[in-house]
């Protein structure tokens, strides 16, 4: 049989290079996990390939899905045929590569290019048209049925089906560029509920205080106090803070500045005092910490709490609180760092004084009269 060897080609260092891929002692492949100079590397960017009779074969970002691709391989003993040059088109997989070339080119960062590898990679595998200007609505049909079939991690507060919605439509991008669009009717795509983020009350914030450390409690100050998103925090630093202003620096080079109470001015700056790093959440490496929501679930889990937390709902919370202490939405917009004010008017929608929350309710709810029954019969005195 002939020798199929599963490699990842990653980027490191700006060059692209192909390292073996890292599998377990019961033949299972360790996701993202690669063999560089004999010690085991994570890296989620990039794509496997199986190497056979000196040519590479490109078997997708998935883990699993690589796996099962090279056994087909090993049972047919021999590599997919390449398609047959046509004036005036392009191979699937090499308007793939040219597009995310184009995406690295505009400068788009490596957890962005991660996502839309995630839905245009198994499209390519999966699409049997072997150039990009062929695809049709039943291509993208049958690429859904193919990802409603794939396992989905199990996850308590996942979304299965936006992530399906997600995938689909990094394919109608990449299709777009080529030209090829409106494939998908509106009522044709994958349809989710949307995730609502309820801001914590008072009650679950003195949970969550409670329990926490030194280092929990800057967490906690910092997300609700700045309502930052996740990926802007990871790289927050020292040197981003004015006086009582932080700048955000978040995805797509966009930049905002956020008004913080001087009491987390201060607690920035006294951390800053004793930290051997720039960066306000560093690792044990001195690198960006992207696990904290690790963290902050640990504290929930810590603190018994009964209820769902996430750095999102801090940054919720942060919002709410400035909302209800008379900040303007136009003024909110540009702090959350909000494209439009109708996506500030949604994000906040729900948000009202739970005095006000309590007799709104009191007041609506419907309470049948007590019926008088009559004792007696006519002609009584």
């Amino acid at each position: 049989m002939a020798k199929f060897t599963l490699y990842k080609h990653i980027k490191i260092n700006g060059a692209w290079r192909y390292f073996r891929a890292a599998v377990g002692s019961n033949n299972k492949l360790k996701p993202h996990l690669v063999l560089i100079d004999g010690a085991e590397q994570t890296h989620e960017g990039g794509s496997y390939c199986v190497r056979n009779g000196g040519k590479w074969i490109d078997v997708g970002n998935d883990p699993a899905e690589a796996l099962r691709r090279r056994s087909k391989l090993m049972e047919a003993g021999c590599e997919p045929v390449p398609a047959t040059p046509i004036a005036g088109k392009t191979p699937l997989k090499d308007a793939a590569e040219k597009y995310f070339a184009n995406c690295e080119a505009r400068g788009l960062d490596a957890d962005t290019l991660r996502t839309y590898h995630s839905g245009i990679d198994p499209f390519v595998t999966q699409c049997k048209k072997a150039f990009v200007e062929d695809v049709t609505k039943q291509d993208m049909i049958d690429f859904m049925g193919w990802l409603r079939k794939q396992p989905v991690p199990m996850r308590l507060h996942g979304n299965p089906e936006r992530t399906l919605a997600n995938r689909i439509g990094y394919v109608a991008i990449f299709l777009k560029e080529f030209g090829v669009e409106k494939l998908l009717k509106k009522n044709e795509r994958p349809k989710y509920h949307e995730k609502k983020i309820v801001a914590h009350p008072d009650d679950e914030l003195d949970v969550l205080y409670g329990s926490a450390d030194a280092e929990e409690t800057f967490l906690l100050d910092f997300f609700i106090g700045s309502m930052a998103r996740d990926c802007e925090a990871y790289g927050s630093r020292y040197s981003d803070l004015t006086g009582t202003t932080l700048t955000l620096y978040g995805k797509q080079h966009k930049t905002r500045c956020v008004p913080i109470s001087p009491r987390l001015a201060e607690a920035i700056n006294a951390r800053r005092q004793h930290s051997k790093s720039e960066l306000l959440f560093p690792n044990g490496n001195g690198k960006p910490n992207q696990h904290l929501l690790r963290d902050l679930q640990s504290l929930a889990e810590r603190a018994g709490a009964k209820f769902h937390t996430e750095l999102h709902k801090l940054r919720k919370t942060g919002a709410s609180r400035r909302y209800l202490a008379g900040v303007p939405l136009p003024t909110l917009m540009l702090e959350l760092g909000h494209n439009s004010l109708a996506t500030t008017q949604r994000y906040l929608a729900d948000v009202r004084r739970e005095d006000e929350t309590k007799k709104a309710v009191a007041d609506a709810d419907f309470i049948p009269k007590p019926q008088v029954v009559k004792t007696g019969t006519a002609g009584d005195d």
